[in-house]
């Protein structure tokens, strides 16, 4: 071999090793991007204990106390004065508290002081006697209903009322509930009365249930998620039906479109407000491709993830997103399409580029295929911009799953989802359980 073909040769073998440094350079560069997006999405201060992983939570103590009250230039909040006093008291001083002398003056002044406190209550008993009279037509005794009790029963309906609020509506035990109600009323019930009571009280409210599906079904828009939830320690859904004046709840097995399917039906009216859940978009197949509106809130949130892991790109089309939105607001629901094709074309101008992260440009395709679920709002005063009001509808049920683990048993849970509509609906309507819960039930059974 020649020194020309030992030459050529390493020259070769020097290109061959080039080319395999520059890819193996590209892996290391890729491998590097991917670790660094890992380790973005998992902190150090995530740690591990019996193989789940748990968020090692800093200190969040402030340098500076705040000083307590209003801050500058807001107003104050003071109780407000009851409106009506019940009784009137004179404090007499016959002696100085301090040195104990008996030779004080002539009143010089009075200071009034208003104090509201509990009554002392106790249980109102009534003894019913009930008239009976023989009907020639039904040929039987026939007697007036009482409505101040369910069937059979020996507790008053406000009572019942009270327990289901207590257990549903402020998240009580079963075993708080009896010692509550023997302090405050002197009322003696059991555990296990506290589990037929709700039984009781969800099955009276059932037409009304029913009624707010139907509601729900013809309402003009509605809010619509849902959150995990277990019976038995078996993994349910909790899905949330809102509206302006609704409230509904269902636990299902399914987080599939089949549960708000058999809700809403095939011919829903209206609108519907989402997270974008794959569930909700296979629904507006199902249902005509009715009006949507995705929720702006998770979309902000999933290009404010963009801008975190992905640089620049998901910057950019944060900042297009968040002026978008800012926009849209001040039309206050009162836009024309002619809003909606400006805000449209400001986010197509911004979006119509090149971007080399495969996740930001499949993201801002996307969104310019969703022009008209993206802008419902604009021209739609029903609807909201963001799915945060079913959203806040669950939270009171996410914290309850965290206390109580969710429901024991199928009927449980059904007694739960009944409950939970009505005292999240009264509570949109500005009222409560104890005082319209009597006239509902009055109204559902006559």
């Amino acid at each position: 071999m020649t020194v020309l073909d030992e030459k050529e040769r390493f020259q070769r073998e020097n290109e061959r090793l080039k080319r395999e440094n520059e890819e193996l350079r590209k892996k290391y560069d890729a491998l590097k991007k991917e670790y660094e997006e890992y380790k973005a999405r998992h902190p150090e201060i995530v740690g591990v204990k019996n193989g789940k992983p748990y968020v090692i939570v800093a200190p969040n103590v402030s340098p500076e106390r705040k000083t307590p009250g209003a801050r500058p230039g807001h107003k104050p909040a003071w109780r407000s004065l009851p409106v009506t006093i019940d009784r009137r008291v004179r404090v007499p001083v016959k002696t100085c508290p301090e040195c104990g002398c008996t030779e004080l003056s002539d009143v010089q002044e009075l200071r009034k002081r208003i104090i509201e406190d509990i009554p002392i209550t106790h249980p109102i008993v009534t003894k019913y006697v009930i008239e009976r009279r023989y009907c020639p037509t039904c040929k039987c005794l026939v007697e007036a209903p009482v409505t101040a009790a369910f069937p059979k029963a020996r507790l008053g309906i406000r009572l019942m009322l009270m327990v289901a609020w207590l257990k549903v509506g402020l998240r009580m035990t079963e075993q708080a509930i009896p010692e509550l109600l023997k302090a405050s009323f002197g009322i003696t019930i059991s555990e296990g009365e506290v589990i037929n009571i709700l039984d009781q009280v969800a099955n009276a409210f059932g037409p009304f249930y029913k009624d707010l599906t139907k509601l729900i079904r013809h309402a003009k828009a509605r809010n619509m998620d849902d959150t995990s939830w277990r019976i038995f320690g078996e993994d349910r859904n909790l899905w949330v039906f809102v509206t302006k004046a609704e409230a509904l709840y269902v636990i299902a097995k399914s987080r599939s479109h089949e549960v708000p399917l058999k809700v809403l039906g095939r011919r829903p009216n209206g609108a519907d407000i989402h997270d974008r859940h794959s569930a909700f978009e296979t629904l507006a197949r199902k249902t005509g491709n009715r009006p949507q509106q995705y929720c702006w809130a998770h979309v902000l949130a999933d290009a404010k993830e963009l801008a975190q892991f992905i640089g620049e790109e998901g910057g950019l089309i944060l900042r297009v997103l968040k002026k978008t939105f800012d926009d849209a607001k001040k039309v206050e629901h009162v836009g024309s399409p002619e809003d909606v094709e400006r805000l449209f074309h400001y986010m197509k101008d911004n979006f119509t580029r090149h971007f080399e992260s495969t996740k930001c440009r499949k993201f801002a395709q996307k969104l310019l295929t969703e022009k008209d679920r993206l802008f419902l709002f604009v021209t739609n005063p029903d609807v909201d911009a963001t799915n945060n009001a079913a959203e806040r509808a669950l939270r009171h049920s996410v914290i309850a799953r965290k206390i109580s683990g969710g429901s024991k048993s199928e009927k449980g849970a059904m007694v739960y989802q009944n409950l939970i509509s009505v005292i999240q609906t009264l509570k949109t309507r500005g009222q409560d359980l104890l005082t319209a819960g009597p006239s509902i039930l009055l109204a559902s059974h006559g």
